[in-house]
């Protein structure tokens, strides 16, 4: 990670802003928020508002745009490349806690509080990002949909953070990477012809990252499943041979939303 580069990138995004009166910088700005789903929608004078007073900056792969504890002091929109939350042990070590993508805003909670960021955020590939200086957030506080947008986007992730808790703390690594990979599989076009395929991270070290594991003991993991024919591997692409065998390592054969046992827990309690 290149923190001071992605310093850097920031201050020139903030002289970048005394330009903002230019009819085509405000015009490529303004591209940018109207396919961000915070803004979409919006009455037209407010994102005209928002593009003449943000910043662009420009990252590159490894760029900070920020750190934990640095101040939320902007409000980031990502118009085209991948940001990912960062986490990190005392050893170094890296855990992501999500992934930004364009379209997408970094971070919604300062526009509902002033408390410093609880995440580092750093680029994975070529990323511009449009930041939005506090002082200029009542444009964007003072619209009901904004603020119900941010909660309910807040929520989504809150919902996101404790299922991902609940799998790093109490599932074993098989089972975690299993559970990653079809999520993965969820959120990318369906598959032709019957086939289950996964485009992988660029690297082992980010999926390694994601899951909560050395790349040795991931890359062992993948070596099982593709010595047993559950998997196999093209470059980045990674094929299930048998989604339901892939589904059983994922849940350990149960429906994890709710187990007959748990349903009668629930339904003893709620009768007590």
């Amino acid at each position: 990670m290149r923190g001071s580069a992605g310093r850097r990138a920031v201050r020139a995004a903030g002289r970048m802003a005394l330009s903002a009166g230019d009819g085509a910088a405000v015009r490529r700005r303004r591209w940018g928020l109207d396919r961000c789903a915070l803004l979409r929608g919006l009455p037209v004078t407010l994102l005209e508002h928002i593009a003449r007073h943000s910043s662009e900056a420009h990252l590159e792969e490894g760029d900070a745009l920020f750190f934990k504890n640095d101040p939320s002091d902007c409000l980031a929109f990502v118009v085209h490349g991948r940001i990912y939350k960062l986490l990190y042990g005392p050893d170094g070590q890296e855990l992501i806690v999500d992934t930004i993508e364009s379209g997408e805003t970094v971070d919604e909670t300062p526009l509902l509080d002033t408390h410093a960021h609880t995440f580092t955020a750093v680029a994975y590939s070529p990323t511009r990002v449009l930041l939005l200086p506090r002082r200029h957030f009542p444009s964007l506080t003072n619209d009901p949909v904004v603020i119900e947008r941010a909660h309910a986007s807040l929520c989504l992730r809150l919902r996101q953070a404790v299922e991902s808790l609940e799998t790093m703390c109490l599932h074993r690594l098989e089972s975690r990477l299993a559970r990653y990979l079809l999520s993965l599989m969820h959120n990318q076009p369906q598959p032709r012809g019957g086939d289950f395929e996964v485009a992988l991270p660029p690297t082992q070290s980010i999926l390694a990252a994601m899951v909560n594991a050395s790349r040795p003991k991931l890359n062992a993991q993948l070596q099982t499943w593709h010595r047993s024919g559950l998997v196999s591997r093209k470059r980045n692409i990674l094929r299930i041979n048998d989604i339901d065998q892939f589904r059983c390592k994922a849940y350990l054969g149960r429906d994890f939303e709710r187990p007959a046992g748990r349903a009668r827990a629930g339904s003893a309690w709620r009768n007590a």
